[in-house]
């Protein structure tokens, strides 16, 4: 359940935020939602694929283990990729949609009280200075948010563009371990690269044109994360048996 409040300095004077890493503050999974303006980072640690949204198209995904809840970057308080993804380092905030009295649609900084990492005690990153400012943690996250919300439209758009020509198949991938043990990611897409060699030269300058083609090459060059995220199932295998 979730307990969505727009944000003000009245109602969440004494609300702080844990910003240390672990699974028991909401970073126990195994994907979540990439966008454009950081696979440049994601691609050095992440395998990034593509998943249908429920609400119609594709959204790239950053994959992060192999079963539900297992985030193989996660090791107790230890974060071993270069970079959490945007989504994770978001924590309980959000940007919502809210009408006001006129009717018009306005955008306000929301908080989700029911988020784990959302604190009433001394620990945590405070949200307001005692006259009622932001603190620079909470600019952070407004500026963190803002570049959310943009980046979204511009990763709709670049997913709208992989279906329309074509660009993208669903993949199946069995790995097995050592141990002989197996594992699946299912439910996934990817891009196909025979279909990205028979673009023509106008497809791929208006794919540079609109800012698309460098994260398309980011998305193929991350496949290469899947033998990291082996090499950390084996490792954490190995200290349980």
């Amino acid at each position: 359940m979730t307990d969505l409040q727009i944000l003000n300095n009245v109602d969440h004077k004494d609300i702080r935020v844990i910003n240390t890493t672990g699974v028991e503050y909401g970073d126990g999974l195994h994907s979540c939602p990439a966008y454009l303006f950081e696979f440049r980072d994601l691609q050095a640690d992440f395998p990034i694929l593509l998943q249908e949204s429920s609400e119609g198209g594709f959204i790239p995904v950053a994959i992060l283990g192999f079963e539900s809840h297992e985030n193989l970057f996660l090791e107790g308080r230890e974060w071993l990729g270069l970079i959490k993804p945007a989504f994770l380092r978001r924590g309980p905030f959000l940007i919502g949609q809210h009408t006001v009295e006129d009717g018009e649609q306005v955008r306000l900084l929301s908080i989700d009280l029911a988020h784990p990492r959302v604190s009433k005690s001394e620990e945590g990153d405070a949200l307001f200075q005692p006259l009622g400012g932001r603190t620079d943690y909470l600019e952070q996250i407004a500026d963190l948010l803002e570049t959310i919300h943009e980046g979204a439209e511009q990763t709709r758009r670049f997913t709208q563009c992989l279906s329309e020509w074509q660009l993208i198949e669903s993949v199946t991938m069995d790995i097995t371990l050592r141990d002989g043990s197996k594992n699946q990611l299912l439910g996934y897409s990817t891009v196909n690269e025979d279909a990205v060699r028979g673009l023509s030269g106008e497809q791929l300058a208006t794919l540079a044109s609109e800012g698309f083609l460098m994260p398309l090459f980011m998305m193929l060059g991350s496949m290469s994360n899947l033998r990291r995220l082996i090499d950390l199932k084996e490792k954490r295998q190995s200290r349980t048996q």
